[in-house]
This record gives C-alpha cells, structure tokens and sequence, in this order.
C-alpha cells in the first residue's frame, strides 16, 4: 500500500513538474506592458508591485525635436520607469515638419533627411543606453539612490503593415532601408544596444508574413536587426497560434531562425463582443484570451524562440477616448479609475509566478 501510494506520489510529481515548466522557466522580462494611454504616477507604483519588468513606450520624434535645434528629451517617463525597477523600451516614430510634411512619411529621399534620422536615433541611443549621458547626471539628480535601467534595445517606428504609420509605396523596401539607416545610428552610439524591427499586424494587408518575406530580400537587412516584431491580434487562440506559426516559418524560409521574436502588442479589450469588433471579448473574455495566449506562449516559447511579450494596455482611457483601434477604448488591465479587471488578476498571476 505504501509502495502504491509513493508511486502514485512519484507520478503526479512529474507530471506537475511536466505542466508547470514552461511557466517556471519564463524569464522574468519575459512580460512586459506597451502603453497606450498616458501614465500618472500611481500606475508606476502599481506596475511595481504588478510584477511589470519592462514597460514599452513611444519616442516620438516630431515631439522631441520639433525643429533641429531643440531637443525635449523624454526623461520625466524614463526615469520614472528605471527607479521603480522596471526597463524601458522604445519604439522610435515619426517625421518632425522639418523633415517630411506628414509624421508617417518616413525620413528618407534625400542625403540630408537621411542624416537626420541616422543622427537623431543615436542622440536617444547615446543619451539613454548603458552608460548614457541622462544616466550619469540628471537621473541620480531626481532619483537619488535609484539603480539606473539603461536601454537594452530600441524598436524602429511602428505598423509599417499600417498606412496610418507609413505610407504604401515600396513599404517594405522602404522600411528595410529606414531600420539600416538606424541600425548605424544605434551601433555609431552604443553596440550594446539591440535593434527590433518594428511590431508586424498579422491580418492587416499587407500580412505580417507578407511583408517580412519581401523585406528579407532587402539588401544587407539582416544584420541590421537583432528581433523580430508581431502584433498577432486575432479573434480567436486559433487564429492568433496560426500568426506566430506562419511569421516564424518565414524566419526559418530565410536561415534567420536563430533571431528572437518580440511580441510587442498582445491584446484584446473588454468591452461587450459583437460580430462587428471581434477584438472586444468582455470582462471575462478578456481574461480568458489573456490566459489562453500567455499559455501558449510559454508552450511554445522555445519552439517560436519568444523573447519578449507586452501587453497593451495598461490602463483604459478616460470615457470617450481611445477610439483609434476597435478595442483601444476598454485593452487595459485596469478600468481608468484604476480598479482592477478579471484580466488584471490574470497577468500578475504570470509576472508573479503565480
């Protein structure tokens, strides 16, 4: 009896020790927030204790340097982020008017508009990487005693997949050339520092896969980047497994299976489901895509050599706001005022180990 009972012991021993590896050997950066909304300062606090490790974030070029003498660094976000623990990343976006008449044009065309994106890419390279200018003086100055999070990587412009964020002409010819032209740039100010293609939209068309074929066959490309990026929003597990299996299957066509994958947007809001937005799955529904798709993830992570996954978003807008993608208005983990989601429960239970 007692041999019975030990050997039924033993197996169920290595049966949790089978089910319950994947989540114990994530990494802890392997979850991470991309934001949407502006933050105040109690989000930080929460994300803290939530478990967050690196925060994403948009470096806006247009707002930074708005002509070409001026530079409005975003340190206030930066460093808020770094003392509390948590890295930031950016994703660098945009065309000041000095450069092109519209913020989506890329900078490209001309020797000078070229120059200035080399050079503007490295000022944030130079200012934020691992010993940076910013983390030397007027961090320690507002942050006294807080351990510096320099930037480990910076993510080229966004949904190039979208012509909301880059125009349809030659898209990926075009953008093959705009992440060489910021690889130099990143490498000119700090080799640490990685480069990550922007984040792909699975389904919108141009197909992510689509789209990174063709920018495989731009000369030189890929040394020009160290990750991959997806954005697989999907309606169902189904078809958000079927993005990462046919993105990944591109990556390994092209000899680059080694290169890691950043999902850099994973979402689904949760505001009543309809046929219409098949984004929005409800309070409930929202927690169980959450769990369904980290699950996968951490199933899969060594197969699709998952590197990074950031949920958007923190926190839902103010009411009326957010009405630029069909579920924007209710992705949060948290309702604007603060208060938890079902999905917010479901999130800290990954960043925190259970």
């Amino acid at each position: 009896m007692r041999r019975s009972i030990a050997a039924a012991a033993t197996g169920l021993g290595i049966w949790l020790a089978v089910f319950a590896a994947p989540a114990a050997a994530a990494p802890h950066e392997l979850f991470g927030i991309s934001k949407g909304q502006p933050l105040v300062q109690r989000d930080f606090k929460k994300m803290r204790s939530t478990g967050v490790h690196t925060f994403r974030f948009a470096i806006n070029w247009p707002s930074v340097q708005p002509n070409r003498n001026a530079h409005n660094f975003p340190d206030q976000i930066v460093g808020d982020l770094a003392a509390r623990g948590i890295r930031p990343l950016p994703f660098i976006y945009g065309s000041p008017r000095w450069v092109a008449s519209k913020p989506n044009r890329p900078p490209l065309g001309s020797a000078k508009k070229e120059r200035a994106w080399r050079n503007f890419v490295a000022s944030i390279v130079n200012r934020y990487g691992p010993g940076g200018a910013y983390w030397r003086g007027p961090y320690h100055q507002r942050h006294r005693g807080a351990k510096p999070k320099p930037f480990t990587a910076v993510q080229i412009w966004n949904e190039p997949t979208l012509p909301k964020f880059f125009p349809r002409k030659r898209t990926a010819q075009q953008y093959g050339k705009l992440v060489k032209i910021a690889h130099q740039g990143a490498a000119r100010a700090n080799r640490k520092v990685k480069v990550v293609l922007a984040g792909l939209t699975g389904f919108a068309r141009p197909r992510a896969w689509t789209f990174l074929n063709k920018l495989y066959h731009v000369k030189g490309i890929k040394g020009a980047f160290n990750a991959a990026a997806l954005h697989p929003y999907a309606a169902t597990i189904g078809q958000f497994k079927s993005e990462l299996g046919r993105f990944r299957k591109v990556m390994r066509r092209h000899h680059d299976a080694h290169t890691a994958l950043w999902l850099t947007e994973v979402g689904w809001g949760s505001t009543h489901p309809s046929r219409r937005w098949p984004l929005n799955k409800g309070l409930n529904g929202q927690k169980r895509m959450l769990k369904k798709s980290f699950r996968l993830v951490l199933q899969k992570r060594r197969a699709w050599h998952v590197q990074r996954l950031f949920w958007f978003d923190w926190r839902d807008p103010t009411t009326g706001a957010g009405g630029y993608c069909s579920f924007c208005a209710s992705a949060g983990l948290l309702r604007h005022n603060s208060k938890p989601k079902p999905a917010y429960r479901a999130f800290r239970h990954f960043t925190r180990g259970g």
